[in-house]
């Protein structure tokens, strides 16, 4: 079966999507990742940390699938897919103040200028994600490439008054991932040397 690697979100029919949202265990700390894809970095942060859920967000239907299959097949409870559109379905998968972190891995590949238009990163995302975290929740971006990290960090940094503080300093990069769990693309460019850019926010 072949799956599509990108789709276009801003397509009409992505904003009418029929959202089944997760059944979120009480009591528990919920990680979520947008645009999971097969949840391999999910899968992997279940073992790596067992007693939180963990929720990804996806807007290609075949990943969705083949992503809870998977996990089903591994035993993986505490991991689940959505089919959802980040850019509009959040407030209707998460109850506000309910996520302790989210992660955002390599979130687009509309890098070229022309396409800024449908770029993941936000200032409306970054109002719902601030809504949905927990106090002290936080929110993690990777990309291997720059200007798409640096326009990520223009969002959050504009935000850091109010919302946000940098895990390190203003504008500036974490030196590497407080993670083991990776992503396939990230374990390409580690594998390939590429460099890869990683952003670190706690909600104020």
């Amino acid at each position: 079966m072949r799956i599509r690697q990108h789709v276009n979100p801003l397509k009409a029919n992505f904003f009418q999507i029929a959202v089944e949202p997760p059944e979120l265990p009480a009591g528990v700390p919920i990680e979520v990742e947008l645009g999971s894809a097969e949840a391999h970095f999910l899968m992997t942060r279940a073992a790596e940390d067992p007693a939180r859920f963990y929720v990804g967000v996806e807007i290609r239907r075949d990943h969705v699938a083949l992503a809870n299959a998977t996990c089903e097949r591994q035993g993986l409870k505490q991991v689940h897919s959505v089919f959802a559109n980040m850019s509009v379905d959040l407030p209707r998968l998460f109850p506000a103040g309910r996520v302790s972190r989210f992660f955002l891995n390599f979130p687009d590949p509309w890098w070229k200028a022309r396409q800024q238009k449908r770029r993941v990163m936000s200032p409306e995302l970054v109002v719902e994600i601030f809504d949905l975290l927990t106090v002290g929740g936080e929110i993690y971006v990777a990309s291997d490439v720059f200007q798409i990290a640096l326009d990520a960090m223009a969002v959050l940094e504009h935000d850091c008054s109010r919302r946000f503080v940098n895990l390190r300093e203003p504008w500036t990069f974490l030196r590497e991932s407080p993670f083991a769990a990776r992503s396939r693309r990230e374990r390409q460019c580690e594998m390939m040397g590429i460099p890869i850019w990683r952003l670190g926010y706690r909600k104020l």
